[in-house]
């Protein structure tokens, strides 16, 4: 069975006349009654009674209508969904990102992807930088939001978007709220909440390389792999934790914060894309220039804050 017979069946159905069905399928009446009889002749019953002034529908034909219609709309949706993902007004989108790109970019790029491609199915999946960078190799993520500096990109594209401080995240009540700018040179003898090596390698040898800046090794009493973790750890008075400083979004009166320096020079983290060379397609594109626009806003902001 072939998807020109179901057409033709379907046609000639409607009209219930070959030389009408014919005109309508641009072809000649001969064809389209040998079609028909090879039609037949493959279900092993008789879909029409022929007439000398046209067809009529046997009871087998009258079943076997709807599910030609319907096998005739699943066809046009899926050619309709095809040219929607090729234009970017449909089709899905699968984006990766860091959990902390949640409090602060997503929430102002998708408003502005979904406001441009609201026929685009969007799926957004938390995950750590090195399974973002796993994932878009994959090809199971289309973009990655992730932290830089990283280590290891592979074959992947990767554009900075902006950078923060990193903060320190106090518990409450800590002596050293309200000091100001803190010098981590100065914090020795404070127990830290450390980044888990394992799902976060590249914070933590970004931490390695500022602690060894200051001069001393940390005490590390507990390690986190996720910024809620931290947030909860350090409310609970069991240390003190760097953390980008997106983070006063996420612990904004669960814990004290204050701005870092090591050697005299704020801490920069950043957050970048990471997309697969060579690759474009409209949605895509689209939800690139969203986060590109939002990146914007952030520093913006950002620098109406400091002046």
């Amino acid at each position: 069975m072939e998807l020109r017979q179901i057409r033709q069946f379907v046609t000639l159905s409607e009209t219930l006349n070959f030389h009408r069905a014919a005109k309508a399928l641009n072809m000649t009446q001969p064809p389209l009654s040998i079609s028909m009889r090879k039609l037949e002749q493959e279900l092993g019953v008789e879909l029409f009674t022929r007439e000398p002034r046209g067809v009529t529908l046997t009871e087998a034909g009258r079943v076997a209508l709807p599910h030609a219609r319907k096998a005739l709309r699943s066809l046009e949706a899926m050619g309709d969904a095809i040219g929607a993902t090729v234009d970017g007004t449909g089709g899905r989108l699968t984006v990766g990102f860091v959990g902390t790109a949640v409090y602060a970019l997503l929430p102002k790029a998708v408003p502005l992807f979904r406001a441009e491609r609201p026929g685009v199915d969007l799926s957004l999946r938390e995950a750590t930088t090195v399974d973002i960078v796993r994932g878009v190799e994959a090809g199971e993520l289309d973009i990655g939001v992730l932290r830089t500096p990283v280590m290891d990109i592979g074959d992947l594209n990767l554009e900075r978007l902006y950078r923060e401080e990193m903060i320190l995240l106090l518990p409450p009540g800590s002596p050293l709220l309200g000091k100001g700018v803190l010098r981590l040179e100065d914090l020795r003898d404070e127990r830290f909440i450390g980044h888990e090596r394992a799902r976060l390698p590249y914070y933590w040898s970004l931490s390695l390389s500022v602690f060894e800046s200051a001069g001393f090794q940390p005490n590390i009493v507990e390690e986190a792999a996720h910024l809620h973790t931290a947030i909860a750890l350090v409310e609970s008075g069991i240390g003190v934790a760097l953390a980008p400083a997106v983070s006063r979004i996420a612990g904004a009166s669960r814990v004290g914060y204050a701005r870092l320096t090591v050697q005299g020079s704020p801490i920069m983290v950043g957050v970048a894309l990471a997309t697969r060379r060579d690759e474009s397609r409209p949605a895509r594109d689209a939800f690139i220039d969203a986060l590109r626009t939002a990146a914007n806003q952030l520093m913006d902001a950002e620098a109406a804050d400091q002046e």
